[in-house]
This record gives structure tokens, sequence and C-alpha cells, in this order.
């Protein structure tokens, strides 16, 4: 059985990977134009097999050394092969570096027994949730991984290697191995063992051949070739793209469903203090310190589904019941929406969790709040603002878990409420003393909830524990204003025509270069991170004058999406959005 193009009935001679699509030669032209961006994600049957009987599984190690292959062309299943080794080297290392933290947690309670026990499992919960996440991303991994030494395998006894090299599990001709008997146990096949495996072999090639009698055994191969064959009239160009095909649905399905795309994992920082146990009462929460810590390492599982990377969108909203939505990872291609709400007065009162959007109160909807998820690009909730006061100009802000919390408002000035996405209940959480304005962006930042003032030099510090207050004084009067999450305001001051950055650790402000925004009047920052390289601050406002874009990487500042419909957006909602 050969695999004819239906259109044209020639052989199928390409595969785009990018859509999983077989195509002839004729097929192939129409697939350029119709999907332009496809082009570096096209193989035909001749450079695929050129890449395999190239491929030399030894030069596949670790990221830290310098790949010198001549072959200037690399398969996708070449590029496939070597992200899968380096995803299994960088997750046993990550494994072990979480293993010595968690013995040392240990060791310190083992003086504590029965005074820190709960203390103990508390601590290790995240270590033991990034452990199992991982052996969950291996065990994957070694599944793609046994399907394409398979493959290999297969394609190298359809080009009649040697009987030496078909022997040779790990599909090269370079390489010999111990094929005394080992016994079959269970232990072999353990995730554990796989990785004190990875951690003892220096290449792919060594890896496999360690486990040439179980994981990669000749005779677990999930291909029957002589059937195989016939199917496909013995044409092993047609079986090979097929076998190609088969294995992108296979995996592609997995991905979805096991969902371990881009998985990000904490960083932590273990301090130990040795108790005193003649104290112990009084310092037992002291005496070891267990920090999360913004992380910028990223374990990414490779998969063949192209399409599940994340999208960056800014979402802008506008008086016309709509919202503009640009996608930063795709040409800043932009697209309008319709949607049943205003948006006037609802600057500071927006929030992106995940895929969804949530925009509280506004000037003609005060007691109103929606909820708009951005994978159907519509309303899924409009709703009551119940058990607390509406308002228009609340700041909003999210912790991390099951709260936005609400501060303040136009009319409102001494509250902060709070509204669970999970209940979908809003409650109200401490009345603030007299004397704030309403508040133009505020950001929640190792255990406190920071808010700016509108044009007051002021902002305010709430402790979330203890749910105490403090005052910074600023020299800057704010008129908008956005944060990174990370502890960095970035504030507008329309009266001095000043643009600054102010960490709430610090207490330091900085003076922006951004003279194109400053120079306008009603304008209003957000921020937007596009990559985890650049970071930016956008301006929207009455017209596409007031659009910039304030690169925070480089300082500097320019004017941006000025060929977008020209709504006005002054005093609308606007956000920063992936998923």
């Amino acid at each position: 059985m050969t695999i004819k193009c239906l259109d044209h009935q020639k052989s199928n001679k390409f595969i785009c990977y990018q859509c999983n699509c077989l195509m002839c030669s004729k097929c192939i032209f129409k697939h350029y134009k119709d999907h332009p961006d496809h082009s570096d994600k096209i193989e035909d049957i001749d450079q695929i097999k050129h890449s395999l009987s190239t491929l030399k599984l030894d030069d596949i190690i670790d990221t830290t050394t310098t790949n010198n292959n001549s072959n200037n062309f690399k398969s996708q299943i070449n590029n496939k092969l070597k992200s899968l080794w380096e995803s299994l080297r960088s997750s046993t290392f990550r494994y072990q570096r979480l293993s010595t933290t968690e013995n040392d947690i240990k060791q310190h309670f083992e003086q504590l027994h029965q005074y820190l026990i709960i203390e103990e499992k508390k601590l290790n919960k995240d270590i033991i949730n990034d452990k199992h996440t991982i052996t969950n991303q291996i065990d994957n991994n070694v599944n793609h991984l046994k399907y394409l030494i398979n493959m290999i395998n297969i394609f190298n006894k359809l080009n009649n290697i040697n009987n030496s090299d078909d022997n040779n599990d790990s599909g090269n001709n370079s390489n010999s191995e111990d094929t005394s008997i080992i016994p079959d146990t269970t232990t072999l096949y353990s995730t554990t063992t796989i990785m004190e495996s990875i951690t003892t072999s220096s290449s792919l090639q060594s890896f496999i051949n360690h486990n040439n009698q179980t994981l990669f055994n000749e005779y677990n191969n999930y291909f029957n070739i002589d059937e195989l064959l016939k199917q496909h009239s013995n044409d092993s160009s047609s079986l090979l793209l097929d076998i190609i095909h088969k294995y992108n649905n296979q995996f592609n399905e997995s991905t979805t469903n096991t969902d371990n795309n881009n998985l990000r994992l904490s960083s932590y920082k273990l301090s130990i203090k040795q108790p005193d146990f003649n104290q112990l009462n009084s310092i037992i929460e002291q005496s070891i310190k267990f920090d999360n810590i913004e992380s910028t390492e990223s374990i990414n599982t490779t998969t063949t589904n192209n399409n599940d990377n994340k999208q960056s969108y800014i979402f802008t909203t506008h008086y016309e019941k709509g919202a503009t939505l640009i996608n930063t990872s795709n040409n800043n291609s932009i697209e309008e929406l319709k949607l049943d709400y205003e948006f006037y007065g609802t600057y500071s009162s927006i929030v992106s969790i995940g895929e969804y959007i949530y925009i509280f109160g506004g000037s003609y909807n005060l007691y109103k709040w929606i909820k708009i998820s951005m994978k159907s690009k519509s309303a899924e909730h409009i709703g009551d603002i119940e058990g607390i006061k509406g308002d228009y100009f609340i700041s909003v802000c999210y912790d991390g878990q099951d709260h936005i919390y609400l501060v303040n408002g136009y009319d409102i000035n001494n509250r902060i409420d709070r509204f669970n996405i999970k209940t979908m209940k809003f409650e109200s959480y401490h009345q603030l003393p007299v004397g704030y304005n309403h508040q133009i962006s505020s950001m929640i930042f190792k255990g406190s909830l920071y808010s700016i003032s509108y044009k007051q030099n002021l902002i305010f510090q709430f402790d979330l524990t203890n749910k105490t207050i403090t005052d910074h004084q600023i020299d800057i009067k704010a008129y908008s204003g956005c944060h990174d999450n990370n502890g960095n305001f970035f504030i507008f001051d329309k009266t001095n025509n000043r643009f600054i950055k102010y960490n709430v650790e610090t207490k330091q402000s900085i003076n922006l270069n951004a003279d194109h925004l400053v120079n306008e009047d009603h304008l209003f920052v957000m921020y937007h991170r596009e990559s985890p390289t650049s970071s930016y601050i956008y301006s929207f406002g009455e017209s596409n004058d007031c659009n910039f874009k304030y690169s925070i990487e480089s300082n500097q500042c320019e004017p941006f999406f000025r060929d977008i419909i020209d709504h006005d957006r002054e005093w609308c909602a606007f956000t920063s959005i992936s998923f």
C-alpha cells in the first residue's frame, strides 16, 4: 500500500510538521502559497533519509558541548532527538538538586521529630510535587525516544545495513554493546533507574546501549516490518513517511492529554538556623526558612504539537462596548471584539488570570462585573457586584491563588474588598483610614499589597498577614501607572511630565527615557512581557496619538500601533495576557 495524494494520484514526498500533512510534489506549491509561515517546517523524504543515514547519536550530548557536525541540514527528527536528550538531562539534574534540598530539610527535622513533623511535610510539599512533575515529564520523553529509536532501526534495516548493525538497538553503526542476558524486572523500567542511567551516560548513544535489553530491546519494537512492507507494497519511502505521520498523531494526542507543555517549576533557597531547644516554642518558626524564589529556569517538555506554545496578547477596551486584541506573538495581528459592557472608568479595574480577564465596575455599570474568555473571545459571565459597594476606578490585583483584591474607587476611598474567583463571591476585607484617593495601580508582592494613590505623592503598603498599613511618600504625582508583578511600578506624572520606575523594596525612583510619552496629556500605561528577554510599557488614550511603546531593556520609547482603529480608550481597561 503506497500512500498517494488523492488530488493528483502521485506518491507523497513531503511532510509539513506544522500541520502534520503529507503532500505530493504538486500539493507542495499550494501549501507554500497558503501557509508561507510553514516553509521551515516542511521536509521532503530525500532530506529525511539523508539526515537519518548520516545521523550519529554520539553527537547528541549535553547542552554545554558544541556540536561540530558538518552536516548542514538538520531534520526535524534530529532536532527532536537533541531536544529530548537535553530535556532529559536537565530534568535529571534538576531532580537531583531538589533531592539534595529535600535531604537537608529531613536532616534538620530529625532533631525536632514530634515538634516539627507538620512543618516538614508542608515545606516538602512543593518539592515533592515538582519531583512528581519531573518524573511524569521524563516518562513522557522516554516514550517519545523509544518510538524514534525504533523508527531509526527500521530505517537502517530497510537500507540493508549489515547484521551486526541490525543488532545495535541504538541505530548507529559505530558502537559495540554488551549482549549478556540480564533479568527483566520492573525496577529496570522505573523512572529512578532511568535517571541513574541518564546521569552516567555521556551521550544519547551510551544511554541507549545501557538500556539495550530493556527500554530499547529490539523485541519491544512498535512495528512488524514485514507486515508493514506488505501494506506499503515494499515502498520503503512510503513506509517511513507513514511511521513519522503516525508518530506525530500518537504523541500530539499524548501531549494534549498530559498537558505537560511549558512546565515552569519553582526555585528554592534553603536557609537553616540551628534551634535553641531551651527556647524552642518561641523560635520554632525561625529555625528553618524555605523561600520560593522567582525562577528564570523553565523546564520544557518536547512535543510534536507546535500549536501548544503560549501566545502573548494586548487586550485594550474602548468606549464603543468593544475591545482590540493585539497578538504580539504573531506580528501584532489585530482582532476587534464586541462585548456588551461599558468600559469607561475601568482603567485600573482589570486583571488577567490564565485565559480569563476580569473587569469590575465602571462609570456606567457601577454594580456589574464581567469575565471574558480569550479562547472563545467572548464574555463568559456578566454578573452583579453583591455583598460590597460598586464603583468605578476600582483598583484591582490578583494574589496568585483564589482572590482578586479590590481597592477603593472614585466615590469609596476607604476599603479593601475581595472577590473569590472559584465561588465568584465578593466580601468586605478591610476598612482603610480616611485620606486616600482612588488608586491608579495595585500589586501584591511578597505578602503585601502595594497601591498608588491618584495625584497624591503616595504609595501605601498593606500587610496581608497582620493587616497593618504603612505609607511611603514618592516624588511623583501619579496620573496613570502599571506594574510588573515583581516589585516595580511604572508611573506617569502628567503634572510634571515625568515617567519613572519605582521599586517597592528599595523605595528608589528612576527617571525613564520616554520623552514621546510624557509630552502627551492623557496617557494610560500598561506592562507587557513579550518574551523572557523583552518587556515593554504600552500607552493608550483618547486617540492613536497616545499610542507609544517603551522598551524597558533599551530604555527607549517610540510611537506604535498608529494604524489600528482610532477608538477612544481614555480611562478604559487594558491588560497583558498570555495563554
